[in-house]
């Protein structure tokens, strides 16, 4: 128990240390706090000199408290919530049940035997959580961790309930596998909740890097890495891929006579009339400024032709709008196929940037075929 109760305490540690800064997400925190007072609970079950109330009753009351907060962190990851009563009836069910067995039906087998029954349920229960989420190649370990340990409480509490060895489970294999087992699960939970934090860092990162920040298209960087996929999918396929360049008309003009915010506006407009046409495996980039591409799988020339002349009357009828200021702009658009160019992302965006200033010249809001 000793070993158990330093290896909360660093586990603790570490899970506190890497929440103890300004950005750290709020699952996080709620996981620190958790383990802290998880920590606490296991502390005031161990010193035998404290009154009765404090070890046998509270001190459980504290450990499910603790664990509740645990589970509303992995709720929170989970973009989901749980409640303060549920935290509530958890701590209380551990408080009264542990009254009971000391207080009114005095027995610590049978204390034993409930709190490695409840607390066993409530890490499976957020093991269960992290499943549900379905990610597993990031939570596999915590899973684990928290399967590992709700196994480990379990078990120690049908060992004691079953067998006929002392309460405190003294002079037990069963007791001292478990607790072998209990230190390891916890360091799998730790190390497994810090990796859930890293890797949705780490896909924050990758989304910055290839997201344009204003549009939530694809960037530069972003199209280059899923072009090339989409480029080589098609190929591979035998299907055709179609790229349309889109630019919008006067767009210095709209900026200059209405400010920036509303030109932010109507790039912001644009970017979500242009989701609307994208099937799943299609890409939408912001190409730079007021230029915007379509990556079109599976689509010939005649297919974009039709797709791009349809995005054009849709955005010369839609208005963008901030505040009290409605804004009616067009775009003109140039239509390019690998029928024509090759699947090389680059040629086909070459002529099809080619095929937009075409249209420019021609007079604006028109498609042209490159």
């Amino acid at each position: 128990m000793l070993v158990q109760i330093c290896v909360t305490a660093l586990t603790t540690a570490l899970l506190v240390a890497s929440a103890c800064y300004t950005e750290s997400p709020p699952e996080q925190r709620w996981w620190a706090a958790g383990n802290v007072a998880v920590a606490g609970g296991m502390t005031l079950s161990q010193v035998a000199g404290l009154p009765l109330l404090l070890h046998a009753i509270v001190s459980y009351g504290v450990i499910a408290f603790g664990l509740g907060l645990v589970l509303r962190g992995l709720r929170v990851y989970c973009n989901e919530s749980l409640s303060w009563l549920t935290i509530a009836i958890l701590t209380l069910i551990a408080l009264l049940v542990a009254a009971y067995y000391t207080v009114l039906a005095p027995s610590l087998r049978a204390r034993l035997c409930f709190t490695g029954f409840y607390f066993g349920l409530i890490n499976w229960a957020g093991a269960l959580m992290l499943a549900r989420h379905r990610a597993w190649r990031v939570s596999g370990i915590a899973i684990a961790g928290f399967t590992l340990l709700g196994l480990a409480l379990c078990w120690r509490g049908a060992h004691l309930l079953l067998r006929g060895e002392p309460a405190d489970g003294s002079n037990s294999l069963v007791i001292a596998l478990s607790a072998l087992v209990v230190p390891l699960a916890q360091i799998c939970i730790a190390f497994g909740l810090i990796l859930m934090v890293m890797w949705r860092y780490a896909e924050r990162l990758r989304r910055l890097s290839t997201l344009d920040a204003l549009t939530g298209a694809l960037n530069r960087a972003g199209l280059e890495i899923q072009g090339k996929r989409v480029g080589l999918r098609a190929l591979r396929g035998g299907r055709s891929l179609a790229v349309i360049m889109i630019d919008v008309d006067y767009f210095k003009v709209i900026n200059d006579s209405y400010g920036h915010p509303v030109g932010d506006e109507v790039l912001r407009h644009l970017a979500r009339l242009l989701r609307v046409e994208l099937r799943p495996h299609d890409l939408l980039a912001r190409f730079g400024g007021e230029e915007f591409v379509l990556v079109l799988d599976g689509v010939d020339r005649e297919a974009a032709l039709k797709v791009a002349e349809r995005l054009r009357a849709r955005i010369e009828y839609e208005v963008a709008e901030l505040e009290k200021l409605s804004v009616r702009y067009t775009a003109s658009m140039g239509v390019v196929c690998s029928d024509q160019h090759s699947y090389d992302l680059i040629r086909l965006i070459s002529a099809g940037d080619a095929a937009m200033y075409e249209a420019k010249r021609a007079g604006r809001n028109r498609v042209v075929a490159g």
